[in-house]
């Protein structure tokens, strides 16, 4: 069983004309040519419809149906939710990792025992780290097997060898310094009922929201995954989910070894990474939520965001297929092309030019749709191109900051002119990040810790490489946009009478 639902969005409609089917979005702009079995999927789904139903309605396997669904799901034809139907309990083992943490595993630990799930059906299973205060006697204080490492041997050591102790079915991992809501294990066990699934991840969110750094991090955190359900059912992509409130399957995770002891930021990408590679689907759910405290110093988060940035390097030599990948899209590249002369010449009269590729997008789109013979206003047209080409704007601001922002401003004492292209790269990628994440700080105050997190990450990137004597995560790997016939991705089974035509916008 598959535990998902899916809606068709209020901004999609299903034409019918001369026998030919097609489904319309407005924003995204999308045109899709269906046959009769795909509009009867999409028109099943008006209102909310589970894979199950759907599957069985339309004569499909479940995951042929799934695998439709995430196609038209990325057209922005598709909602996704989760089915409230799917209800299983396997045995499970929370394993929690502790070093010097006894004033906060106590309340850890509390939470974890007052989950909503049954009680014989879930074991606890604490690692001391070779800690030097009480953190073994608190965690005496609760029902849970309390394993001992005379001396510290990191998460990563103490994770597998509870692993290796657990009798679950299921691993559940929590952080010491996290407090789990009490539907976590019930909201994320049950995509277990779906047999492709070899790990899940929940909502991280902030456990304090005092000060203006806390309120950062509850936006911004790495280990904050967002609130929109994120599916891997391959292994292309470079898609994870962080440790701290992860669950997998015992067998999988012990069949993959683990998680290398040697590591210590960067672990749990590259165990989700090698999960994947061994055919298992991965799925985040914004539910099952765990409370983090986020270091609250800035020069302590500071100091984390590099050590993050130094595992880059490693994960690029250990996963060589999981290169970036930059996707060219001709006309909005265009657009930030014109936009980077205008700002590196300082020529405001220079800036209109980047509207030229705007416009034959948009003239191009209202082509298509007229031959398609759908009625759509021009404004409507215009304002789905410039959304896409602000998006794509965006996406390459973001690796500017990300990665080059502080080369850029010292680039600047020898060419001034890259001094307007790092600041405006800065503004346009904290700005977007702003108005979607909605922290609850003002923008002055995001845009300081934004910038200065990632000038973190990316020293942390640039020694991550002088260690491993490797420049793969600048290298960039170029992908043409996709043009002409589309289809979903193919499923492992036999294929159905369900298709998908030209994309035509």
């Amino acid at each position: 069983m598959i535990p998902l639902t899916y809606r068709l969005r209020d901004r999609v409609r299903l034409t019918q004309s001369e026998g030919s089917w097609r489904a319309v979005c407005d924003l995204p702009l999308s045109v899709l040519r269906v046959n009769e079995a795909a509009a009867r999927l999409l028109s099943r789904t008006r209102h909310t419809a589970s894979v199950t139903q759907l599957a069985a309605a339309l004569a499909l396997d479940e995951e042929r149906t799934l695998r439709l669904c995430e196609y038209f799901r990325g057209k922005g034809l598709l909602d996704v939710g989760i089915d409230p139907a799917a209800d299983v309990t396997p045995r499970v083992s929370v394993i929690v990792p502790a070093k010097d943490r006894a004033s906060e595993l106590a309340e850890c630990l509390a939470a974890v025992f007052a989950v909503d799930y049954p009680r014989e059906a879930f074991e606890v299973l604490v690692v001391d780290d070779g800690s030097t205060d009480d953190t073994a006697a608190v965690a005496g204080r609760f029902p849970c097997r309390v394993l001992v490492n005379p001396q510290t041997r990191g998460q990563s050591f103490a994770r597998n060898l509870a692993a290796t102790r657990a009798s679950g079915e299921i691993l559940a991992f929590i952080d010491s310094d996290c407090v789990a809501d009490p539907g976590w294990l019930r909201q994320l066990v049950p995509f277990f009922a779906w047999e492709l699934v070899v790990a899940v991840g929940g909502l991280v969110t902030g456990f304090s929201s005092a000060s203006a750094l806390d309120r950062y991090e509850e936006a911004s955190s790495s280990l904050n995954m967002g609130r929109r359900l994120l599916l891997a059912l391959d292994e292309a992509g470079t898609f994870y989910v962080p440790t701290c409130n992860l669950l997998v399957r015992r067998e999988d995770y012990l069949a993959a070894g683990g998680i290398r002891d040697e590591m210590r930021v960067g672990e749990d990408v590259d165990l989700c990474w090698r999960l994947r590679a061994r055919g298992g689907a991965m799925v985040y759910a914004p539910v099952g939520a765990v409370s983090h405290k986020h270091r609250d110093r800035l020069g302590a988060m500071l100091r984390r965001r590099t050590q993050y940035g130094t595992s880059e390097a490693r994960l690029q030599v250990l996963h060589k297929d999981k290169r970036p990948t930059l996707p060219i899209t001709p006309l909005p590249l265009l657009t930030f092309v014109a936009l980077t002369i205008s700002l590196m010449v300082r020529d405001a009269r220079l800036a209109p030019l980047a509207c030229l590729p705007l416009v034959c997008d948009a003239t191009r789109r209202g082509v298509h749709l007229r031959r398609e013979g759908i009625r759509m206003p021009a404004r409507r047209v215009a304002l789905a191109s410039l959304r896409g080409h602000l998006s794509y704007v965006y996406f390459l601001q973001f690796r500017l900051v990300r990665y080059h922002l502080l080369a850029l401003v010292g680039a600047g004492f020898v060419l001034p002119a890259l001094w307007p292209v790092a600041g405006f790269a800065a503004l346009y990628a904290s700005a977007v990040d702003y108005s979607t994440r909605r922290p609850r700080l003002g923008y002055p105050a995001f845009l300081v810790y934004y910038v200065l997190e990632h000038s973190a990450y990316q020293v942390g990137v640039a020694l991550g490489c002088l260690r491993q004597r490797t420049v793969r995560p600048y290298r960039l790997s170029f992908r043409a946009a996709a043009v002409g016939r589309a289809r979903p991705a193919r499923s492992r089974r036999p294929s159905s009478t369900v298709g998908v035509g030209q994309t035509t916008v």
